[in-house]
């Protein structure tokens, strides 16, 4: 209730300053203009589209990261002498931000088809969850894999059965991270390199300086990356086990 006061609040001031000509209508329309341009391209079911174009590419990338990054941020974690070997390499790569990608994807996938935005998205996400998954099997308790090794678990029992559960609330987190990066990545290659999606939708419409539907498209954006990180918080708490948590 709190936060649907807070954001109603907001958009009231918006639309006060709107009416009393504080606000230039070229550059920041009120709400009420840009519900309009909701309507308008909801009404011919091109907002869906968009929409569409931009979760596949997200899901994409967030599974192609977590078949790579979880299974390798365990494996770098519980083997030193492939940590001596990897964990130099991750650490010259993360640096790297994902747009500055784009031109070797654009060279190397074109920019019709899903590839190159799902490279993208795939490298902003799997570097947060590679070092959540890194850094979860690192904190694991010495007490645990001592218990399990005395009750004769073997190193797949130890990584499945202890090393991985353990490790899951720093993978969520990760998770939860990676998700945020997979937003803010492929919006931007969508504005590059792509012809469909909410970010080809964004530029489309400031070339037309249609600043309504500009705002509509980052609102769209908005409103799906915090469903989906809802989503995210509720499997966690369904599923992941915390000190002190029943």
């Amino acid at each position: 209730m709190k936060a649907a006061a807070a954001i109603l609040a907001a958009l009231g001031l918006w639309q006060a300053a709107g009416i009393l000509g504080w606000l230039n209508p070229y550059l920041l329309p009120p709400p009420t203009e840009v519900l309009r341009a909701f309507r308008e391209v909801s009404a011919d079911g091109a907002l869906l589209l968009h929409i569409a174009a931009s979760l596949k590419r997200v899901l994409t990338g967030l599974a192609l990261s977590s078949v790579t990054a979880i299974p390798l941020g365990v494996l770098v974690s519980a083997a030193p002498r492939v940590r001596a070997y990897f964990l130099p390499l991750i650490e010259i790569l993360r640096p790297i931000p994902p747009i500055a990608w784009i031109p070797l994807a654009i060279l190397w996938f074109g920019i019709r088809g899903d590839a190159a935005s799902n490279f993208i998205t795939f490298i902003a996400a799997f570097f947060p969850l590679f070092l959540h998954t890194f850094s979860g099997v690192q904190h694991i308790e010495e007490i645990h894999l001592n218990a399990a090794k005395t009750l004769g678990a073997g190193r797949k029992m130890l990584v499945l059965d202890v090393a991985i559960p353990s490790a899951l609330p720093f993978i969520i987190t990760g998770f939860r991270v990676s998700l945020g990066f997979a937003w803010m990545s492929v919006i931007a290659a969508e504005l590059i390199a792509s012809t469909s999606g909410l970010g080809y939708m964004i530029e489309m419409n400031r070339s037309m300086t249609n600043t309504a539907s500009v705002i509509c498209g980052m609102v769209t954006i908005g409103a799906l990356g915090y469903a989906m990180n809802e989503a995210v918080v509720r499997l966690e708490r369904r599923f992941s086990w915390k000190p002190g948590r029943v």
